[in-house]
């Protein structure tokens, strides 16, 4: 049996279903979800039993080691906040001994990025860059916490990792990391902010030297949005 937790309206459902011999379990908060994700299924072709199940993931409505792999996608865990090493301990406690988990964390450099996109739309972002400090950003690289601008454009209410705090998380909950992928580099796809940034020396500068703080320092692998991590149970 294979768990997607936080499914959503089904993004990465049907890649799940795709197989004959196995059955999935979507559990979510949002029964609406649910609900919207049951339609697109009917869409496709029927290949996967499938359970929708309306739940937390704090709270899994499955048995102790029934669940062969478990796929929590979309910051599930880092929108559970403080609650993340809650949902950790859940997920180790459904899974089969050496069941495997795929699951992405969001990281500060996310943070950055969406905050230097949204300078960028806003026309503030040149006034970031000559004045980081300002802007905090360095209290979001130092402490995972988000950036705010003084108007306060952008914000989140959830935990951020670095591939070394994501690591310490599984660990404390009994997983062993397998493998880490990191997902787009902060200035990828973000020609708006490229070509504000390269107008003069100083905040083209900026730009650069905090790509090399978010995504170069020790034990942090993600660059961009974060990344996916690949464990297994012990």
């Amino acid at each position: 049996m294979i768990l997607e937790l936080g499914p959503g309206p089904g993004r990465f459902t049907p890649l799940l279903r795709r197989g004959k011999d196995r059955r999935v379990v979507l559990v979510d908060l949002s029964r609406e979800s649910l609900l919207a994700g049951r339609r697109r299924a009917r869409r496709g072709p029927l290949r996967t039993p499938t359970d929708w199940v309306h739940g937390a993931g704090e709270r899994l409505p499955l048995r102790s080691r029934s669940v062969d792999a478990a796929v929590v996608l979309g910051n599930v865990i880092s929108f559970a906040a403080t609650d993340g090493p809650v949902l950790l301990r859940e997920l180790h406690r459904v899974l089969k001994s050496g069941g495997r988990l795929i699951a992405d964390f969001g990281s500060p450099a996310a943070a950055v990025q969406e905050f230097l996109r949204r300078g960028a739309r806003h026309r503030f972002l040149p006034r970031v860059l000559r004045r980081p400090g300002y802007y905090l950003i360095s209290t979001v690289l130092a402490t995972g916490k988000q950036p705010l601008a003084p108007a306060r454009w952008a914000r989140w209410e959830f935990q951020f990792y670095t591939a070394q705090t994501a690591r310490a998380a599984l660990a404390r909950a009994g997983f062993v990391v397998r493998d880490l992928l990191s997902v787009a580099p902060i200035s990828a796809s973000q020609d708006r902010v490229l070509e504000i940034a390269r107008r003069e020396t100083r905040t083209w500068r900026a730009l650069l030297e905090l790509e090399e703080r978010v995504g170069r320092r020790d034990g942090v692998l993600e660059a961009g949005n974060g990344f996916i991590v690949a464990a297994r149970r012990r």
